[in-house]
């Protein structure tokens, strides 16, 4: 596994190395989880297909790797997680992106008092 900035390289069954983009990691009930994003086409994942992975210890090496997660309900709790954090991100851009046109210009010496 070799991380650069948001890419992460991973190798597929047939040792191939295949290249995600990082989109975010979150914790579960004291577990760690990556959601990535495929940048290209292979046979059980498309180009802009996510895939979530859990981070385990690896006990040979005593090093953090990417697992399956072979749970179905863990998975869809962890999946049902990512989706409410990435529509929280949505709706926190959505909020932040404010056009020129949706803030209402005030002037400040407004004259419509006197008559």
């Amino acid at each position: 596994m070799k991380e650069n900035e948001n890419m992460v390289q991973l190798q597929d069954e047939n040792g191939k190395d295949v290249n995600f983009e990082h989109l975010m990691t979150l914790e579960h009930k004291g577990s760690y989880y990556v959601l990535l994003e495929a940048t290209e086409d292979m046979d059980d994942c498309k180009q802009g297909e996510a895939i979530i992975l859990k981070i385990v210890r690896d006990e040979s090496s005593g090093e953090d790797v990417y697992a399956t997660i072979e749970d179905e309900d863990e998975f869809n709790a962890v999946f049902d997680k990512c989706m409410a954090a990435m529509e929280e991100e949505d709706s926190m851009a959505e909020a932040l992106e404010l056009e020129p046109d949706d803030v209402e210009d005030v002037d400040a010496d407004d004259d419509d008092d006197e008559e």
